[in-house]
């Protein structure tokens, strides 16, 4: 496996926008705001950090975090890796809620644990973790799935920004391949 390249780390800080964030304008304005960021560091490693962030309520979360989610999946946001970091119980609750409804996926950076949508997500979210580097047929074969349940699980996972992936030599039968990883070092816990 070829070494990695150095990524561009890239952090926005939520409390830029105060402690106790609320209505769907003052998440707009936010929202706005990350895109602006990302924009100018494009595929850069993002971290969402929340850290000083006492509150907010489900519409400025729904609407700074649930349409960037959706951006980013539709690949009008381009980032190598996003993770939320400085939590509380608070702000990890109106967002797993917030994400939940929306049926979409993140990464709690500090804690490398999926938060909403997680039912499906969970298992090929801990064995990437495990696994580190790895192919679409490794995980298949370590969840004991079909390889394109495994691929719309990875594919899941990329809109999230839970893991990388770059492309490979394909198979002599001119296929597409692809290596995932994870977008950070996970400290051993």
């Amino acid at each position: 496996m070829k070494p990695q390249k150095r990524e561009i780390a890239l952090s926005y800080p939520v409390k830029e926008h105060g402690p106790f964030l609320s209505t769907r304008a003052k998440g707009t304005a936010a929202r706005l705001s990350l895109e602006e960021h990302v924009a100018a560091t494009p595929s850069a490693l993002l971290t969402i950090d929340f850290g000083g962030v006492e509150a907010m309520t489900n519409s400025f979360v729904d609407e700074f975090l649930g349409k960037f989610y959706l951006l980013l999946a539709a690949g009008d946001i381009h980032a190598n890796g996003v993770r939320l970091v400085g939590l509380d119980e608070e702000t990890r609750d109106g967002i797993t809620v917030c994400l939940e409804r929306r049926k979409q996926t993140a990464v709690d950076g500090d804690t490398h644990e999926l938060l909403g949508d997680t039912a499906v997500l969970a298992d090929a979210y801990t064995h990437a973790l495990r696994l580190g580097a790895f192919r679409a047929a490794q995980l298949a074969e370590a969840l004991g799935i079909s390889l394109p349940n495994a691929n719309n699980r990875l594919k899941r996972l990329l809109e999230a920004g839970a893991l990388h992936r770059e492309r490979t030599s394909g198979p002599d039968r001119g296929g597409k391949e692809y290596t995932y990883r994870l977008p950070w070092p996970v400290d051993a816990r």
